[in-house]
């Protein structure tokens, strides 16, 4: 890669698709680095539920994986100042950055150049919902101009939601997940603050490739992760995140392993009369000791990890640029015409 040469590689699919070892084998060959796009491989501690499978790296270089403690804030504008360093940094070193991750709106953050500017204030007060919709106890000492708290945003529906992102954006400019109550929120609150998403276009060209993998193949290797994650000390890793203070809502808040691990958990801690820091330490005997709650959990993470698969899927095929390859070869080719063109 020259030094002028401003190209980047995305390597985006599905969970246990086998990102990370086609984006190694890639870096190795064309001298490049690995910058991850994945909302949960950022915290440190959160190893075998997100993923990390560090060991598979070798000696590629790798960036933004465990540069932030549980529970401290990193969301979408928080993590693309960074990618963008990253990124500048390998390019200034004649590197190929090449970037790998599930977490489809990092991916196209960093692709389309979504950024926040400062616009005019956008106030959600009391007097845009009824009083119904929101505590009374909340809004008592409140007036009709006051803005909506993170509390009360969180007690409203989904169509609630909407009705006041219909409000504040009468002309439908804000792009966000309709269905998704935690961006809904987040985008009135950026909103009440004068923050408004954009798209700049990036100085860099990406080349982004799709790794595609039939249902039945993506099925087999998803329950084969997760018996190995359970063998790996899956349980153990969530009991001791809770054991040095993480909160049991920040875990469940992360969604599918976390959430499930944590919920059994504390299941498990009900049934033994016990706090979860009571529970053994060696969850294989809590396995056995819970033989039908173990598997009933176990097969709850497949089902849900297909599930979320399938959304996965849906995200991405909205990409038409996207190329969606299967055989490393085929990979290869495409890399190689992309960067010496």
């Amino acid at each position: 890669m020259s030094k002028n040469s401003k190209k980047v590689i995305a390597i985006v699919g599905l969970t246990a698709s086998g990102k990370t070892a086609f984006g190694v084998r890639l870096a190795k060959e064309f001298n490049g680095e690995i910058i991850s796009a994945d909302s949960r491989q950022v915290y440190r501690g959160l190893d075998l539920g997100t993923g990390k499978d560090l060991d598979e790296y070798d000696s590629v270089p790798y960036h933004l994986i465990d540069i932030v403690d549980p529970e401290e804030k990193m969301t979408l504008f928080d993590y693309l100042p960074l990618a963008r360093a990253a990124i500048a940094d390998v390019l200034s070193r004649g590197k190929l950055p090449i970037i790998v991750g599930g977490t489809g709106l990092y991916v196209q953050g960093i692709v389309e150049g979504f950024e926040l500017q400062v616009a005019e204030r956008q106030s959600v007060g009391v007097a845009e919902c009824s009083r119904q919709e929101l505590d009374e106890k909340s809004v008592k000492e409140k007036n009709e101009h006051d803005e909506l708290n993170r509390e009360q945003l969180s007690n409203l529906t989904i169509q609630q939601l909407n009705n006041l992102i219909d409000k504040i954006d009468p002309d439908k400019n804000l792009k966000v997940d309709r269905k998704n109550a935690h961006r809904l929120i987040r985008a009135i609150e950026m909103a009440q603050e004068g923050l408004t998403p954009v798209k700049i276009k990036p100085d860099f060209e990406v080349l982004q490739i799709g790794i595609d993998v039939s249902r039945d193949v993506l099925h087999e290797k998803i329950d084969k992760r997760v018996d190995t994650r359970f063998a790996e000390g899956m349980l153990e890793e969530v009991q001791g995140l809770i054991d040095r203070g993480v909160s049991t809502d920040w875990l469940i808040g992360l969604g599918l392993e976390y959430r499930i691990m944590t919920e059994f958990l504390q299941k498990i801690a009900k049934l033994s009369n016990c706090e979860i820091a009571e529970l053994p330490k060696d969850n294989n005997m809590t396995m056995k000791q819970y033989n039908n709650e173990f598997l009933e959990v176990s097969q709850d993470l497949k089902f849900k990890s297909h599930q979320f698969a399938r959304r996965q899927m849906t995200w991405f095929r909205r990409f038409p640029e996207i190329n969606w390859l299967s055989e490393y070869d085929q990979i290869k080719r495409f890399v190689n015409i992309f960067i010496t063109h």
